[in-house]
């Protein structure tokens, strides 16, 4: 073979490995924009639609009369806020009997990764109190129906303020900030951009009020209708779809 035959099999030879290369690097990239393609959100859940969550809330149920929405802990006013919540109701509650109780819901209709919803634990801290105590909890809000919830003692000077709260994200209800964060990724990966809701409900004073606030979301959840209930415990547990 002479030294032109030779060099001309040799650039053959290097345009086939090329090709190869090519062909074997495209067809990867090629399967992983279908694979980001078939994992990209395309259906973004709004629990909420266009209802406002102030008015779904009532002011009177079972016994408890709204009072005032002063008193209490919010999360940091900032645009940080604004931007997680897209609505927020806070309102404080009397009985005949005495006890009281402050009611917080804050609404996100887009839980996309990138913003979360606030956690007591956080704004608790920032709002100068000391958490004392944080358990585990399970929240009955009808027969057949209890949500994971947490308790939290928080103090402040003389002010000993004990709340329940739950987060909801899709069809989860995460306990922790990791937790949050991989309901909202399982959400994306099944194709749906959640919403999410925070729930908390919180009493002053020195006796154990987990009773207290136990029996007022039981008196909640039966006196609201069927929207807010899917907003509060996602479709599933509210086992019913929006007509």
């Amino acid at each position: 073979m002479n030294e032109e035959s030779w060099l001309r099999r040799a650039e053959q030879q290097g345009e086939s490995r090329t090709t190869r290369r090519e062909m074997l690097l495209g067809g990867a990239l090629l399967a992983t924009a279908a694979a980001g393609f078939a994992l990209m959100p395309r259906r973004v859940e709004k629990l909420l639609g266009d209802a406002k969550l102030d008015k779904l809330v009532p002011e009177n149920f079972a016994g408890w009369r709204y009072q005032a929405a002063s008193g209490l802990v919010l999360p940091p006013a900032d645009q940080l806020r604004d931007k997680i919540y897209s609505q927020f109701v806070t309102r404080a509650y009397t009985r005949a009997d005495g006890a009281a109780v402050m009611l917080l819901i804050a609404y996100s209709g887009a839980q996309d990764g990138t913003i979360q919803v606030h956690r007591p634990e956080i704004c608790y801290p920032a709002s100068g109190y000391k958490l004392t105590q944080i358990a585990g909890h399970e929240t009955p809000l009808a027969p057949g129906l209890t949500i994971p919830s947490r308790y939290i003692v928080a103090e402040a000077d003389l002010r000993r303020e004990q709340l329940i709260y739950w987060t909801r994200v899709g069809d989860y209800f995460p306990a922790k900030w990791s937790a949050q964060r991989l309901a909202v990724i399982k959400e994306n990966f099944s194709g749906v951009i959640p919403d999410g809701v925070l729930v908390r409900m919180s009493a002053v004073g020195a006796d154990d009020a987990r009773g207290l606030l136990d029996s007022f979301a039981r008196d909640l959840y039966a006196a609201v209708g069927p929207r807010l209930r899917q907003v509060l415990v996602g479709l599933d547990r509210a086992g019913m779809q929006l007509k």
